[in-house]
């Protein structure tokens, strides 16, 4: 949900504003009490004061408005829906009580009836500009900008000085991905409003994105004539320097970010990838070091910390950081190993069984503990290659590992024609983990079973005189 300013904070502090036009002077009395009771913040003692008065004027639509804002407050959306609810019932045309309903429908996340209950404040006032802006933000809240531009444009049309329009409407086309269009009214904003920080960052950001780094570097270095103390905008006008290329310059915008304060992991990304483009890998290694300890999974930072760790004579922290590297981009072991299942299964049925070997042998040097890709790499050899002496071997491999790991009697798991074995289908086990790369293995035999007769018949049958 995108960042938009809260309908109820308006309605409430609408409430608490509200002169209300007393039936008489005790009813005068009790509404001014629950205003006090508001202003101070006790709203428990303000909605059990309404209710109270209440009891013997339930229709008194001010009460009502005023219960509802002290239950809105505490954040009891329903029980405040509930009393809205009555007072549009008692006055179909009551605008506030309308308006603040949509407020509260938007909080308990009823987007289509926070639009309705809009559209029925917008319809009993149209010339009031206030609800119109509320139902564009409720519609940019949604994510539906298409819809919030369109309820947006007339109004800008209509003044196009108002810089909440302009702005809003530059946030709708970024949203809808159309950085010409946000561009173009982002800049009427800042025409406005010259030191708006956020938009002049948002601007800097689509030139960066669409690639026009010199005009993003101009803006950014415009905008620190103003506010030369602005750490974000020192750090978009150092990551163009870097992507220009002018890394110099990029680590002078960045240390001067640090000096006021700025300790964020991106500056010191790219200060120290300023300095690594430099060769200062001295001056490099802390900044990364100091990146890595605030997102320990980021392997591009953990690569150049490496890095420049061995360059700069860490050479053991290097290698502990280079190796780490490894394993952050290194998918998990079973996972990895069904992956090369799945792909050598994927060339045999592609007729491509030379390259399903090759992958096969990958899986295996991946995971080598794993016996049954030993299993796997004869039946490749044997049925997919025709290779009856690479087979036997690997078959006889295979067979010696359950005397290397489990002595003569293991009698291992049936294997099915999907790759899943009994014990793991028993145990609930992921079939992904073990494929069997198209194998065409019968129930009838357990991988070891299978691999013994193939050596038998292989030995009996001569094949390419393999004894």
């Amino acid at each position: 949900m995108k960042s938009i300013s809260s309908i109820v904070s308006f309605f409430i502090l609408g409430l608490l504003l509200l002169v209300i036009r007393p039936v008489n002077g005790q009813s005068n009395d009790d509404l001014n009490h629950v205003k006090q009771l508001m202003e101070n913040f006790r709203y428990d003692e303000a909605t059990r004061a309404a209710g109270r008065f209440l009891e013997a004027d339930s229709s008194n639509k001010a009460m009502l408005l005023l219960q509802s804002a002290s239950l809105a407050a505490v954040n009891k959306y329903r029980e405040a829906r509930t009393v809205l609810v009555r007072v549009v019932r008692i006055d179909s045309a009551n605008i506030r009580g309308w308006f603040n309903l949509a407020g509260i429908y938007r909080q308990l996340g009823n987007f289509a009836m926070a639009v309705f209950a809009c559209n029925r404040a917008i319809t009993l006032d149209p010339a009031n500009r206030y609800f119109t802006q509320q139902l564009a933000s409720l519609y940019y809240g949604n994510e539906e900008f298409e819809k919030a531009k369109n309820v947006l444009l007339p109004l800008y049309r209509s003044d196009t000085l108002d810089f909440y329009l302009v702005k809003q409407l530059g946030n709708c086309y970024a949203e809808l991905k159309r950085p010409d269009s946000a561009i173009l009214y982002y800049s009427k904003a800042l025409a406005l409003y010259p030191s708006d920080a956020v938009v002049t960052g948002k601007v800097i950001n689509l030139y960066i994105k669409i690639k026009m780094l010199q005009k993003g570097l101009a803006l950014a270095d415009r905008y620190l004539l103003l506010d030369s103390a602005n750490t974000g905008i020192l750090q978009l006008s150092g990551f163009c320097r870097y992507l220009l290329k002018d890394y110099t310059g990029a680590e002078q915008r960045f240390r001067q970010s640090a000096a006021l304060g700025d300790d964020s992991r991106f500056s010191h990304k790219y200060v120290g990838l300023s300095y690594y483009k430099q060769e200062r890998y001295e001056e490099a290694e802390p900044h990364f070091r100091q990146a890595f300890r605030m997102d320990t999974t980021d392997s591009e930072i953990c690569f150049y910390y490496g890095v420049t760790a061995y360059r700069s004579m860490l050479t053991d922290t290097g290698l502990v950081y280079l190796n780490r590297t490894l394993r952050l981009l290194m998918p998990p072991t079973k996972f990895l190993s069904a992956l090369y299942t799945e792909l050598a299964g994927a060339w045999n049925a592609n007729l491509r069984s030379d390259t399903a070997l090759a992958i096969l042998k990958m899986a295996r040097d991946n995971d080598p503990a794993n016996d049954l890709f030993l299993f796997r790499i004869a039946y490749q050899y044997d049925y997919f290659l025709n290779q009856p002496k690479e087979a036997l071997a690997w078959y006889r491999e295979y067979l010696h590992s359950f005397k290397d790991t489990a002595g003569d009697n293991l009698n291992p798991p049936m294997q099915d024609r999907a790759g899943t074995t009994s014990t793991e289908r028993e145990n609930g086990g992921n079939p992904g983990e073990e494929p069997a790369a198209g194998l065409n293995i019968s129930h009838q035999y357990s991988n070891r079973d299978f691999a013994a007769r193939r050596i038998e018949e292989l030995q009996h049958q001569g094949k390419n005189n393999v004894r």
